[in-house]
């Protein structure tokens, strides 16, 4: 590895937050400030970030799993937000070919759909055009056989046609961490479980922010120039609490998904329907060997950092699915996992809540003082570049501090571990090796190459230097325990849920959501970083509070009211 980004990494950077004077201090590690920051640390700006939990814990680790150019936004009128995403989806393909995977989708077209056969072909065909130059696939559409022959168990009462069309999975955690990754090579001083507790000033300017370390449990000062504002759904609160701001720019929506097996819903294609309660779009996305069926949109006014899967959003989802997917019989026996997840956007109140814009917006205020809300996955480059040109033309002028580079370089240089010509041959070539050289299963392999693209051989080293480094940790899933290793040494792992909910999928991807591994982590982990008995115990406790957060649907009754949304 060229660096290191581990605990000790984190202790350092802690301590170049005290001593540093900083340009600029991002707080906020969902993808947006993940990529302000590598924006930022690319023009040579001396830039740090900091979170108050873990790297992409909140809405970035859990969206829909989609790089996509949003067809349903055509319906609202979103020309340019749609042309955006689309080439911004063909860019994060070649920035991160490991990461962004093309997917064929469906959209089938019933008597009773809200669209005809004729719109969709149209839609369709707009999309393709706004794609133009940077298109993964044209569209066609498909007479009722061929539609049934592609996916023979969808509900075939007045099932007309459907129109086919290509789109990106992506895994989002992986790609907010190849940002912070490719940030931290070029200076960036970030680190997690600090949260930013005051403002301070001087001669009535703001000069730095006083913070907590959750993990040590002290607070010290950072000194930056310009702070921003990148908490997503914390945004307003944040502006409350250290800026005395009481007006309200958010618009909080809930948005929960439900994971289940392709054993139980045999799809190799992401296929849209309409709910039969309100219409709206949901989509079931075949990712690795499961389906994540999604998502709920209702409007959220709660404490951000509760949000919990409840029985009316599982049933919502289940009966839709159900109703398309007749021989599933999906039901809470089926769910493997579900996830909950907050989007912030920008406060429209006269629009339903699926109805409200995915555009962004950044605003100043106090002075030196940057807030960003909105926006989508798949644009969270062009946010970062938006914002960073301003902060160029705002240091350069208040502060003359030049960037080395003025001009964004973040659509030219790949992701971390994307530096691939060739994926296809590239993915090839490396799953042999690993077949062959290491006895590593295939499905392992091509886990390995999806997850680390070209560091993948760093991994294999990890890997041969750990005891049993190329077993699996779970039987199930094609994680191994030199990926913990790995994980703590260049991720900054360093809490248990960190490594089972977002450094690896074993939380959400396991039918006994990792819990009979638990232990045996927590083990490593406390022997890595030095863990008390007490904080294993305690470690160990926060993951199981976590798993109940995701089953509350379980306890919770379903109301009289529950599709009143």
């Amino acid at each position: 590895m060229s660096f290191h980004f581990s605990y000790h990494t984190r202790e350092e950077n802690i301590d170049r937050l005290q001593r540093e004077h900083f340009d600029i201090l991002i707080i906020g590690g969902g993808i947006t400030g993940a990529g302000i920051a590598r924006d930022a640390a690319m023009r040579g700006f001396k830039t740090a970030l900091i979170e108050k939990t873990d790297f992409a814990a909140g809405t970035s680790s859990k969206s829909s799993k989609l790089v996509h150019g949003g067809f349903r936004y055509l319906r609202s009128g979103h020309i340019g937000l749609v042309r955006q995403s689309l080439w911004e989806r063909k860019l994060l393909m070649q920035l991160a070919p490991h990461l962004v995977i093309p997917h064929s989708s469906l959209i089938p077209v019933y008597r009773d759909s809200p669209y005809t056969p004729l719109q969709i072909r149209l839609g369709l065909t707009i999309y393709d055009l706004l794609s133009i130059t940077r298109s993964i696939g044209s569209h066609k559409m498909l007479s009722r056989d061929e539609l049934l022959q592609l996916q023979p168990d969808l509900r075939k009462t007045n099932l007309q046609a459907a129109g086919e069309y290509y789109d990106c999975t992506a895994d989002d955690y992986r790609l907010l961490i190849t940002n912070i990754q490719s940030a931290a090579e070029h200076g960036l001083v970030a680190a997690n479980y600090i949260e930013a507790r005051e403002l301070l000033k001087k001669n009535g300017s703001s000069e730095g922010v006083l913070v907590y370390d959750r993990l040590i449990g002290n607070s010290f000062t950072v000194r930056s120039r310009i702070i921003v504002n990148a908490t997503g759904p914390w945004s307003d609160d944040l502006r409350q609490e250290l800026f005395g701001s009481g007006d309200t720019r958010l618009r909080l929506t809930k948005g929960v998904h439900i994971i289940v097996s392709r054993d139980s819903l045999p799809l190799h294609r992401i296929v849209m329907v309409t709910s039969i309660h309100d219409g709206r779009p949901l989509l079931s996305i075949p990712w690795k060997s499961f389906v994540i069926l999604g998502t709920t949109d209702t409007d959220y006014t709660g404490n951000p950092d509760n949000i919990f899967t409840e029985r009316d959003d599982v049933d919502y989802l289940l009966e839709t699915f159900n109703h398309y997917f007749p021989e599933a019989n999906l039901n809470d026996d089926k769910i493997i996992s579900t996830f909950a997840g907050l989007r912030p956007l920008i406060s429209e109140k006269e629009k339903k809540a699926s109805e409200v814009s995915r555009e962004y917006d950044i605003y100043e205020a106090p002075e030196n003082i940057f807030t960003i809300i909105g926006g989508k996955l798949t644009t969270y480059r062009l946010m970062a570049k938006d914002l960073v040109d301003k902060l160029t033309k705002r240091l350069d002028r208040n502060f003359e501090r030049r960037a080395a580079y003025p001009k964004c370089r973040t659509h030219q240089v790949p992701l971390f571990g994307g530096d691939i010509e060739r994926y296809d041959s590239f993915a090839a070539e490396w799953t042999g090796r690993m077949v062959n050289d290491h006895a590593i299963d295939k499905e392992t392999a091509i886990h390995l190459i999806e997850t680390y693209g070209n560091t993948v051989h760093e991994v294999l080293s990890t890997c041969n230097e750990t005891e049993g480094g190329f077993d699996r940790i779970h039987p199930s899933l094609p994680y191994l325990w030199g990926e913990l290793d790995h994980s703590i040494n260049y991720e900054m792992s360093v809490g248990l849920d960190d490594f089972l909910i977002r450094r690896t999928h074993i939380f959400s991807l396991s039918s006994d959501q990792g819990l009979s591994v638990s232990e045996s982590i927590a083990d490593r982990m406390a022997a890595k970083l030095n863990w008390s008995v007490e904080e294993k115990q305690k470690q160990i406790e926060r993951y199981h509070h976590k798993i109940n957060v995701t089953r509350y649907y379980r306890e919770s009754s379903l109301g009289e009211n529950a599709f009143h949304r």
